[in-house]
């Protein structure tokens, strides 16, 4: 079983990632499957490998909060099954409306 440095909670939340440095035509959809404070799981059908570094957004509400992070393991899907592919990304840096975001959904006593 996977050690965890935090607990994750199952939360599907609207992403874009893209690679920094790209035009924001790069950018691809993304869903959260789980997250933590430290990062998150997510589904997408453009698999970024491992150890790139991403920028993106959490969409909330009509606010873009903002973060980088580090791909640290990807898994590929099954277009036959269509199912997403899967990576997990680290946070190196996020947004200070990101940080109560995650903040909000990771304690149990503000859920």
């Amino acid at each position: 079983m996977i050690q965890r440095k935090q607990p994750r909670i199952e939360k599907c939340l609207p992403i874009s990632i893209a690679s920094p440095n790209k035009a924001p035509s790069d950018r691809r959809a993304a869903l959260s499957s789980d997250l933590s404070s430290n990062g998150f799981c997510l589904e997408t059908t453009s698999l970024r490998r491992a150890g790139e570094t991403v920028t993106g957004y959490v969409l909330h509400g009509n606010k873009e909060l903002t973060f980088s992070g580090k791909v640290k393991w990807v898994q590929h899907g099954n277009p036959m099954a269509s199912t997403w592919h899967r990576m997990g990304v680290e946070f190196i840096r996020v947004s200070p409306g990101l940080r109560a975001l995650l903040s909000m959904l990771t304690n149990p006593t503000l859920r």
